[in-house]
């Protein structure tokens, strides 16, 4: 009986918590697609009677949200598919090999972690000003992958720092080269790992605001989340519509990577034991 009251309140705590964190998404699912009246009427609409696609249809035609939607896709996919395959190399060999100066390249790399991106504004907008990379996506794809490169180092060294010594003895044995144990021991061991780091970065590179703000300025090369800002009117009405459209349209990738990498995701998470 006692048993049977804590899963019944674990069940109910855990309905809540999901009912806490899944309500601003159907809420902005839900105005995404209300009537401008509807949106702001009081009491609200908890559940739209009258729906509508003029949200959307606005975003598409004046604010070229599909435009700025695969710029975003873009710069954060460039900056995955780069930040991983040097990372998944450097962490390898910062796990695998000891050489002098191997601590303080680890330390260095977690502390350049550690120093706020928004300090580096004007140095990477000075840099980039003569270099001729203002005002690209190429630029941000730069700025990206050297912020993500020390995340991205950090979690692959716990995943290749898991794997039982063993495993690579055998490969060594079996006539394996370094390269080669490296593609076919380590590398495919360690594929939770990748999903999650992909996760980390993508995400990383698709949320961010400040950089992009600084770094483009023109409409052809906005991403999203600056792109979203920009709706939000001073003078006039905020067409709350049209940004829960944008930011329906926003949340596309991150539904999408949790549906396809969940497997992935859990077995990246609880990753610590490796089988023989």
């Amino acid at each position: 009986m006692k048993r049977r009251t804590e899963r019944t309140v674990v069940s109910v705590l855990l309905a809540l918590f999901a009912l806490y964190f899944l309500f601003p998404i159907y809420w902005t699912l839900a105005t995404s697609v209300k009537t401008k009246d509807s949106i702001i009427k009081l009491p609200p609409d908890w559940f739209p009677m009258q729906l509508t696609g003029s949200h959307y249809a606005d975003v598409f035609a004046q604010n070229h949200i599909g435009r700025v939607f695969l710029n975003s896709l873009l710069v954060a996919s460039a900056t995955t598919v780069i930040t991983v395959l040097v990372t998944t190399l450097g962490a390898y060999g910062f796990s695998r090999f000891k050489f002098p100066g191997r601590n303080l390249w680890i330390y260095t790399t977690i502390i350049v972690r550690m120093i706020p991106g928004l300090l580096l504004i004007i140095p990477y907008y000075l840099m980039f000003q003569k270099a001729g990379l203002l005002n690209t996506l190429s630029g941000l794809v730069i700025v990206y992958v050297t912020a993500a490169i020390p995340l991205a180092i950090y979690l692959f060294m716990g995943f290749y720092d898991e794997m039982p010594g063993e495993i690579f003895e055998s490969a060594r044995i079996d006539g394996c080269s370094e390269y080669g144990t490296f593609l076919r021991v380590a590398l495919p061991l360690v594929v939770p790992g990748i999903a999650v780091t992909s996760i980390l970065v993508f995400m990383g590179a698709w949320n961010e605001f400040s950089l992009s703000l600084i770094l483009t300025f023109s409409d052809d090369k906005k991403l999203l989340p600056l792109a979203i800002s920009s709706l939000i009117q001073v003078n006039t009405d905020t067409p709350l519509g049209e940004i829960a459209a944008a930011g329906t349209v926003a949340m596309i990738p991150a539904i999408v990577l949790s549906l396809t990498t969940q497997k992935y995701i859990v077995d990246g998470f609880t990753a610590g034991a490796v089988k023989g």
